[in-house]
């Protein structure tokens, strides 16, 4: 053999020429970057979009039973908490035991909130919508969310030795918190939650150090289709017209969405509305002739407080919101004396 032969032999695998064998690779290099790219489409594909695991989160939180440890950050204070969530014969019972500090427990049900302390002292409080859920997270419409809140994903994170994803809702205006969660990815509940102020620091965040999920009891909850325009539609029968309060302007997104009234330890008649944007909630409290009330703002953490006096009656407007919301909530409020009470 030749010299230049056996180069020529060496250039080219077994078989093939070297002009072949150049094709050859070039097949082989496209059909791995198109195996490649496929399988990205399909990965993305896959990969549920921001909006669906907020779907899937409100439906984790309506279906599961779980319980576990978590710890609350909060204007410089961390405490302790053992979270017990269950859901039975389709109704949710929660309990939260503190415990650092003195002994506190914190128990919801059937529409109850009952509070007991450390001298065994109990306070029972109740209505619907009582009460302020410590995970930041409820049963909410994404599809509402769009005018007033951006919602992303944030990426991949570990949280109670279980891999997360995290979802941020981004306020569009500075009347309302922005927040991130922290989704399990087998089970979809949150298992960290921030909530966010304008400068996208944390003012609260609450965070699972360990979590178990227990076995169901009964039927869970029935879901309801997020796609629906649940909170709005609603919204009417909720609040009847013939009351003789109304809200002249509301912070856009904000409208009514429950109404609820009872006569207090005096006798005297309470009226609580609820308004919200699809993801924050303010109440409202108007009161007969109460000897105090609430003059001014005030706040604890994150949760502001207006009151003021309107036709003799005292109203308490409160959320975890921005103080701008609730000030401008209070000033809408007009007294009809036309309306039927």
């Amino acid at each position: 053999m030749k010299r230049s032969d056996s180069l020529r032999a060496l250039d080219a695998p077994t078989g093939f020429p070297p002009q072949r064998s150049a094709d050859a690779v070039t097949l082989y290099l496209f059909l791995l970057v198109s195996l490649v790219a496929l399988w990205c489409a399909e990965a993305a594909a896959s990969d549920p979009a921001p909006t669906e695991q907020l779907e899937r989160m409100s439906t984790a939180l309506r279906s599961l039973s779980y319980e576990g440890t978590i710890v609350y950050l909060h204007e410089r204070r961390l405490e302790t908490l053992r979270i017990v969530h269950r859901v039975e014969e389709g109704q949710v019972h929660e309990q939260l035991i503190s415990l650092n500090g003195p002994v506190r427990t914190l128990t919801r049900e059937k529409g109850r909130v009952i509070c007991r302390l450390s001298d065994s002292h109990r306070i029972s409080v109740n209505g619907r919508g009582v009460g302020k859920d410590v995970l930041h997270a409820w049963s909410l419409d994404p599809g509402t969310l769009g005018d007033h809140y951006r919602v992303q994903a944030l990426g991949a994170a570990r949280v109670a030795n279980r891999q997360t994803e995290a979802v941020g809702i981004i306020p569009r205006d500075a009347l309302r918190y922005g927040y991130r969660f922290y989704l399990d990815r087998e089970s979809g509940l949150p298992l960290k939650s921030d909530l966010m102020g304008q400068e996208a620091d944390p003012i609260e965040q609450v965070m699972f150090t360990s979590l178990s999920l227990l076995p169901l009891r009964g039927s869970a909850p029935v879901a309801t289709d997020p796609a629906s325009p649940r909170r709005r539609s609603d919204a009417e029968g909720v609040v009847p017209e013939s009351l003789v309060w109304r809200f002249a302007s509301l912070p856009p997104g904000f409208s009514p969405v429950m109404y609820d009234h009872w006569r207090d330890a005096g006798g005297q008649p309470v009226e609580h509305f609820v308004l919200s944007d699809g993801l924050a909630s303010v109440s409202v409290y108007v009161e007969g002739d109460p000897q105090e009330g609430l003059q001014g703002s005030t706040h604890i953490g994150a949760v502001y407080a207006a009151g003021g006096r309107v036709a003799d009656h005292q109203i308490t407007v409160v959320g975890e919101v921005p103080l701008e919301t609730v000030e401008a909530v209070l000033t809408g409020i007009r007294y009809v004396p036309g309306a039927r009470r």
